[in-house]
């Protein structure tokens, strides 16, 4: 069975960390199949959202393979190589252009929680646990990981998780900012797909241009002030405004195709 896998069901994607057995640890292949999972969701126009979610009730990524990582410490090409995939998954799973959602079933640390943080939205289980660890090995968290961290948590907090590797809980997490929703285990599936619901009931097109002005105000380099303007005038002129100006007027709701 693969280690990630990616299901499409109606207008909805759900990408699984199917690794249950190693805390659903992340090898350099697993982040390959991400970034490549990502590009076929580009080509998809008729998903809508995606979820990310994880095999068992434990863990829903521990981080790196350490096993793999300890191999590629004695060969520099191969941990670049590893550090690059990395850093070009998680780079594709934030900038795709519709909502994400993390189902975090458990421990998130190190790059599952960077995974995680490349997503739109973050529920979490009540007994989940989040650390990023890598200043206990001798590391740094990378710059993209450590943006996005600083954006949500903000500069105090970031300082808290990465100069010390603390543990924190969902409660934490949530009073932090990090999560967006912290449930009962049994509860999660349905908390995520009530989401999915809310989600799927706007406008893609919108969804969308909202995701690119984000991206340009927080100060990404992938997104011009140019391209931002044109999609928010291209709006007034797409089938989604045609449809839900009309829905307004009817007093309907809006049926975004």
């Amino acid at each position: 069975m693969s280690t990630v896998t990616l299901q499409i069901i109606n207008n909805v994607a759900y990408l699984t960390i199917n690794r249950a057995e190693k805390r659903n640890a992340l090898s350099q292949s697993m982040w390959q199949q991400i970034a490549d999972f990502c590009d076929e969701l580009t080509r998809q126009v008729s998903v809508k959202v995606l979820v990310v979610k994880a095999a068992g009730n434990k863990a829903f990524c521990a981080g790196a393979d350490i096993e793999e990582l300890t191999q590629f410490l004695t060969d520099k090409t191969q941990l670049m190589a590893n550090n690059k995939i990395v850093q070009l998954a998680q780079q594709k799973l934030e900038q795709l252009t519709i909502p994400t959602v993390a189902a975090i079933n458990g421990v998130c640390v190190g790059g599952g929680l960077g995974l995680a943080m490349c997503c739109d939205f973050r529920i979490s289980v009540n007994h989940a646990k989040f650390a990023i660890t890598p200043a206990k090995l001798g590391l740094l968290y990378s710059i993209e990981d450590t943006k996005r961290l600083v954006d949500i948590v903000g500069l105090s907090r970031s300082k808290e998780l990465l100069y010390l590797g603390k543990t924190i809980s969902a409660q934490t997490a949530e009073q932090w900012g990090l999560l967006t929703d912290v449930v009962d285990e049994d509860q999660l599936d349905a908390s995520v797909e009530l989401l999915v619901t809310s989600l799927l009931s706007v406008s893609r097109n919108s969804i969308a241009g909202i995701k690119s002005t984000l991206a340009y105000i927080h100060s990404s380099s992938t997104v011009d002030e140019e391209s931002v303007r044109q999609v928010f005038n291209d709006a007034f002129n797409h089938q989604d405004f045609k449809e839900g100006a009309d829905a307004f007027l009817q007093k309907r709701k809006a049926d975004f195709k």
